[in-house]
């Protein structure tokens, strides 16, 4: 709810004012400032929204014209790679046939434990943003499929458009750790690490060293901001 008040409010406002709000709020961010990773959190919550593309870009803009280039990729989301067989294998449902996606959909609905771990396995992100609302999965269910490799990073893309479960902690480090989500989504949940797993992120083998080099200029760029 405070996502969707915080996306009203800001659909109102110049995008150079959202520039600079987003600005301040992840400088409090870094400091640590429970206000400012709440309010930093909405925010990424209610820009990721789908029907706030043309906003993302304008605020983009109004970044790089003060020439905050690593936080304005922040808010461009990152192309998705070339198809990869593996992240498009849909699961096995013991039926004794592959299922359609309305079929898949379905089943996501379901607060059954054996299906909920079949459907996490499921590439598809629109049964991945239905599972996610099913009262029957808990966060371990959540850390399990963000820590799927390889993943789509559609599939990443929705766990973090998802206020029940981008709120908890483990979630978002899980997500930051995973060498297949993209840029856009790490920067903008770096600074809502604490500075042990920011350093753990930042010395990851795993992760592309474009990423992490990207996530180092930009938590250096938010501590000299004011």
């Amino acid at each position: 709810m405070r996502a969707s008040y915080v996306r009203h409010r800001l659909v109102d406002m110049p995008p150079a004012d959202i520039a600079e709000l987003l600005l301040l709020t992840m400088s409090g961010a870094e400091a640590r400032d429970t206000e400012h990773l709440d309010l930093l959190q909405s925010m990424s919550l209610a820009l990721a929204d789908e029907d706030c593309g043309q906003l993302r870009a304008r605020v983009a803009e109004a970044l790089r014209a003060r020439d905050q280039f690593i936080l304005a990729l922040a808010l461009c989301e990152a192309p998705e790679p070339e198809d990869d067989p593996r992240t498009s294998r849909v699961p096995d449902f013991g039926v004794g046939r592959p299922l359609a996606l309305g079929e898949r959909k379905s089943l996501a609905r379901r607060n059954d434990p054996d299906l909920i771990q079949r459907v996490l396995r499921d590439p598809d992100p629109d049964v991945i943003r239905i599972l996610l609302g099913n009262p029957g999965v808990t966060e371990p269910h959540v850390v399990q499929l963000c820590s799927r490799r390889p993943v789509s990073g559609l599939v990443l893309r929705e766990v973090f458009r998802c206020a029940r479960w981008i709120v908890r902690y483990q979630v978002k480090l899980t997500i930051m750790l995973n060498p297949h989500t993209p840029l856009d989504i790490c920067l903008q949940l770096a600074p809502m690490l604490n500075r042990q797993d920011l350093s753990r992120v930042l010395q990851s083998p795993d992760l592309p060293a474009s990423l992490r080099e990207a996530c180092r200029r930009m938590s250096e760029q938010v501590k000299i901001i004011h």
